[in-house]
């Protein structure tokens, strides 16, 4: 269960891609200490202050992130010269978990850009993760996330579907469970 709550990193991944300013990003970063205390991370239970601290440094991250990628090469030739090497691709890509596609679902509706619904196709979904078909595995793990993050799947015209038996290309709408 730990994997689904909350960290800072998420948090902080979750609200750089909404490209905010400073007092937004501190009314959101409140507002889900607010509304999603139950599911952060244990480790910041009754702990706001350390909890915003640790979110705006992750968040400091992501926005250097871009500057950080550029120095890299120069880094890689520095361990060349060195000889040591190291694997380019551990620290230059992109923090990318399906875990964090639901979080991102939940912050977004419940906190950002007042829709009540984030869609994408099944077939996009599983893609942009690395997946290319549902297997029984991944389609249970989709569902444990959409339980514990209260989020049911609906085709046009709000009709509930069960993701096992719709086609990969139907246009899904997530939303938040009444």
């Amino acid at each position: 269960m730990s994997k689904y709550y909350y960290s800072a990193l998420d948090i902080a991944a979750i609200i750089s891609g909404f490209e905010l300013g400073c007092k937004a990003e501190t009314k959101m970063i409140n507002r889900i200490w607010d509304g999603e205390r139950y599911i952060i991370s244990p480790k910041y239970a009754n702990k706001k202050r350390k909890f915003i601290l640790d979110v705006y440094y992750w968040m400091r991250y992501f926005y250097e992130k871009p500057i950080l990628d550029k120095e890299f090469p120069i880094i890689q030739k520095d361990f060349e010269a060195m000889g040591s090497s190291f694997d380019l691709q551990q620290y230059t890509s992109d923090f990318t978990d399906l875990d964090l596609f639901f979080k991102n679902i939940r912050i977004r509706i419940l906190y950002a850009d007042g829709n009540d619904y984030v869609r994408i196709k099944l077939r996009s979904l599983l893609k942009h993760y690395g997946y290319k078909r549902r297997s029984k595995a991944i389609m249970r793990h989709i569902k444990t996330c959409m339980r514990v993050y209260k989020l049911i799947a609906t085709q046009r015209g709000k009709i509930p579907c069960v993701l096992e038996d719709i086609d990969l290309d139907t246009m899904l709408s997530f939303r938040i469970k009444s």
